[in-house]
């Protein structure tokens, strides 16, 4: 997985940035308004090239990449450019590829000279539709059934309009046949093609655009008072504003990632396409909404500048008509036979493309590993044994998984591990996942080990360590307790220290998941009572056979059996003792940051429980048709696909982030936060979707749906509720204030 940027693209964003910083303030941007267009702006991004970046060498522009256009599109977004840059780079490439007319041929030869190209996104079908840039550009595309037209900025009247741009419509006397450059398939292909380059540059635009956008409203919050306190503090404005910039994030990853995936010819590409500029569509006017709304009555006044981008948010994906119908464009590109459609001829060239968004031929070729793994030892009694909760824990096949290689991969070598990458664990995770089989304990044991490896003093890791290892030995985390909640560090577990040097431990925990199966609990215990409660804890590694230890069953709607813990007169050797005596904050600091690393977890329930959807629409049929060819089902299908891929697609970052040592603090609270909630979402949604069928509790089929259903409204509670983590994107991706005690 690579998501960096090379040198040259990261001086381009930075070139980009402080060209349209300087030249489209908001007091510019208001002063074109009347026009629409500024020709100042231009003629700076002519002089700098950026006009010229999808233009071919041959036909005297910089040949760049779909990525480089991307970058500066997001920058002309992020500053609501008063030019149509966007239709102008897609366009120029398609004028490029119909030159061998005389017309477009000297066209063509304009453009290198500074001559504006725009186009309308979609096939015309109602000439009165409105076209951005139409009434300042020098040539403007058009494509009915039949033909691509060129013709000039005389044939359209500028119209007033949402988005305050050069729009223009075509005037009613003009006969679009006397401006026909080119027909047939090929054409018509080609043009396709510069419409879903189009769409890949809009939904970058938008993705700048929303950024900014909530960056402005965090800065007012911050800034702006109610009872004395900045009201960034108030987690009616935090939240939401959290949510916001998760999916607008999302929707910045998945616009690279579909140009990532045009440039490595993925199946998955023309799908990808019509997932991003849906996605950026849908968001960005929403959360353009909620920033305008933090303004409160300033926000509609035309005196700040947050009513312009709530303005062309909705505006500009607009040109391309309703946007809800690439919903069903992305139906049509995943599942094109039962939606009786055919994949787009031509895509667009999207260039050379070092950046990867996948996990990489090693995991792949690991999870293969790991599908022969299973493929030689799964029998029938495992396979009937086979639960996706801790009652799915089978002795002897975790010491297999340990023996091959299976179980803690990722371990150094001198802890019995093969030092695969984070990459080759999440690969592997997800094929335990696809086979049904239990992946609670070694999550949660792994998490112990390693902070014990870190941590943890010498005769403890001699003792648990190969323990761990070989697969006979199960941890599980005493951290919650019925009076605290999500608030960890309030715990009231007791841990005196004893004449003999040890530790005497009272106390109890509750959601102590395969605390039942448990050879160790890693317990968190207050050690100081007169210290700041952040400051007086201590962890510890507990045996669970020592005396005075007792395991109560807690059952969950999820078919999932989790675990209270009493601890009475515990006497706890000190050797037990992970980190210093009231260290416990260093300990929880790396505990923490380890679990917000591994949020590609949530996601594999949603994983499971969309393809048991996905299986039974293309295989169910409804009044004699296939279910897929209700335009309903589909969108609904497509959108919950485009939720996984926005989640998958923050999980995978967070996955990166911690594999290259990237110091980021909202990254994992980000991708915990929305696969949890969109699998929640989607899951309610499916269930919907599948009904009648999907009430049926069954091991197959849409039973994986129903359980997911129970499931998905506990992963936004489980690992720091849904509340916790908005808190954390809060603060840490928008700065804004506290809003915790």
């Amino acid at each position: 997985m690579n998501l960096y940027l090379t040198d040259e693209q990261n001086m381009l964003q930075e070139t980009a940035a402080r060209l349209f910083a300087a030249e489209s303030t908001g007091e510019r941007v208001r002063s074109v308004e009347a026009t629409g267009f500024d020709p100042e702006l231009w003629q700076q991004l002519q002089e700098m090239g950026l006009n010229l970046m999808r233009l071919p060498e041959e036909a005297g522009g910089l040949g760049s990449s779909l990525l480089d256009a991307v970058i500066v599109a997001e920058q002309a977004g992020r500053h609501i450019a008063s030019v149509p840059l966007v239709e102008h780079l897609a366009a120029s490439r398609l004028l490029a590829g119909l030159a061998q007319q005389e017309r477009a041929g000297a066209a063509l030869a304009q453009l290198a000279e500074g001559s504006l190209i725009t186009l309308l996104p979609q096939v015309l079908s109602d000439k009165q539709a409105p076209v951005n840039g139409a009434t300042a550009a020098q040539y403007t595309l058009l494509a009915d059934a039949e033909a691509v037209y060129l013709l000039d900025a005389r044939h359209f009247d500028r119209v007033d309009n949402l988005g305050s741009g050069a729009v223009g419509v075509l005037k009613e006397s003009v006969a679009l046949s006397e401006f026909a450059i080119a027909s047939g398939d090929d054409a018509l292909a080609l043009f396709a093609a510069a419409c879903d380059e189009w769409r890949l540059l809009c939904a970058a635009a938008l993705g700048g655009l929303a950024e900014q956008g909530l960056r402005m409203a965090a800065e007012y919050a911050n800034e702006r008072k109610a009872f004395g306190t900045p009201i960034s503090s108030f987690q009616g404005i935090s939240h939401p504003l959290a949510d916001a910039i998760s999916q607008v994030e999302g929707a910045q990853l998945l616009t690279r990632k579909a140009v990532w995936a045009l440039a490595t010819a993925r199946a998955d590409a023309a799908a990808s396409v019509a997932m991003a500029f849906w996605w950026a569509a849908d968001i960005s006017s929403k959360a353009m909404a909620r920033a305008l709304h933090t303004f409160g009555g300033y926000g509609v006044s035309l005196e700040y500048d947050i009513q312009m981008y709530y303005r062309r948010a909705k505006a500009w994906p607009a040109f391309a008509g309703d946007a809800q119908r690439s919903l069903l464009d992305a139906a049509d590109r995943l599942w094109p036979e039962p939606r009786n459609a055919r994949r787009p001829a031509v895509l667009p060239d999207a260039g050379e493309n070092q950046q990867d968004y996948s996990l990489g031929a090693d995991a792949e070729a690991f999870a293969e590993q790991t599908r022969a793994f299973f493929a030689k030892h799964m029998t029938p009694e495992l396979r009937a044994h086979a639960h996706h909760s801790v009652d799915g824990f089978h002795p002897e096949f975790n010491r297999l998984a340990a023996q091959e290689g299976m179980l803690f991969p990722h371990w150094p070598k001198e802890y019995g591990g093969l030092e695969k990458s984070a990459y080759e664990l999440a690969a592997m995770t997800a094929v335990y996942e696809a086979e049904g089989w239990e992946h609670v304990t070694a999550p949660i044991t792994n998490q112990v080990a390693q902070i014990v490896m870190r941590f943890g003093t010498d005769e403890a890791k001699a003792e648990s360590l190969n323990r761990f290892a070989s697969g006979d030995a199960l941890a599980c985390m005493g951290f919650t307790e019925p009076s605290c909640g999500c608030d960890v560090f309030a715990a009231k577990t007791l841990a005196e220290p004893t004449e003999s040097g040890d530790w005497l431990i009272n106390g109890q925990k509750i959601f102590t998941t395969a605390a039942n199966l448990a050879d160790y609990c890693f317990l968190l215990a207050r050690t100081n009572t007169d210290k700041p409660k952040h400051a007086g804890l201590s962890v510890f590694l507990v045996p669970m056979d020592l005396p005075g230890i007792e395991v109560h069953a807690v059952h969950t709607l999820q078919d999932e059996r989790t675990n209270i813990v009493y601890f009475s007169d515990v006497q706890l050797p000190a050797k037990y003792l992970v980190g210093e005596v009231d260290g416990g904050l260093k300990v929880m600091a790396s505990t923490l940051e380890m679990e917000h690393g591994s949020a590609d977890q949530y996601r594999h329930g949603h994983v499971t429980a969309f393809h048991a959807a996905e299986s039974w629409a293309l295989n169910a049929q409804r009044d004699g048709q296939p279910v897929l060819a209700d335009n309903q089902t589909a969108s609904r299908l497509a959108r919950s696909r485009v939720h996984l891929e926005v989640s998958t697609m923050l999980c995978y970052r967070a996955i990166w982030c911690m594999s290259e040592k990237i110091h980021n603090r909202y990254w994992g609270p980000m991708a915990k936060l929305f696969a949890t909630e969109y699998y929640q979402r989607d899951a309610d949604d499916l269930m919907d979707l599948c009904a009648p069928h999907s009430i049926i509790q069954q091991r197959d089929g849409l039973g994986h749906l129903e359980v997911g259903y129970r499931q998905s409204i506990g992963t936004t509670i489980y690992g720091g509720t849904s509340e916790v983590q908005r808190s954390l994107v809060a603060e840490q991706a928008l700065g804004l204030a506290r809003s915790r005690g």
